[in-house]
């Protein structure tokens, strides 16, 4: 199977849900603290990149059980599946080689 280029917001929430599993808002959240602010993914545009990623088999979703606190209703968890963790380190690769090569244009170092 190939693995699938990863735009910056994909990227972004697989490094969030790597080795662990989170719910939309947990995402948004950690996204946020890994970006130092710089980054923020609305709840929208979040659910529409995680259900991309679930047909694309880079994340995998779960409901979660009703609680009396959440007057019933459930969150849905998401992970990272073996190719989403492929999909990531390649784009990690190519990630740092760019900035290696610019690095090197402008004579400095990454």
């Amino acid at each position: 199977m190939n693995i699938p280029r990863l735009n910056e917001t994909e990227i972004l929430i697989l490094s969030a849900i790597t080795g662990r599993e989170l719910y939309g808002l947990e995402i948004v959240e950690e996204v946020k603290r890994l970006t130092r602010g710089k980054r923020v993914i609305s709840l929208g545009g979040l659910y529409t990149t995680l259900h991309r990623m679930e047909q694309k088999k880079l994340a995998a979703g779960r409901w979660g059980e009703a609680t009396a606190d959440r007057q019933g209703a459930r969150r849905r968890y998401y992970k990272v599946t073996g190719l989403g963790e492929r999909a990531l380190a390649e784009a990690r690769t190519v990630l740092r080689n760019a900035l290696g090569f610019a690095a090197s244009l402008v004579g400095g170092s990454a």
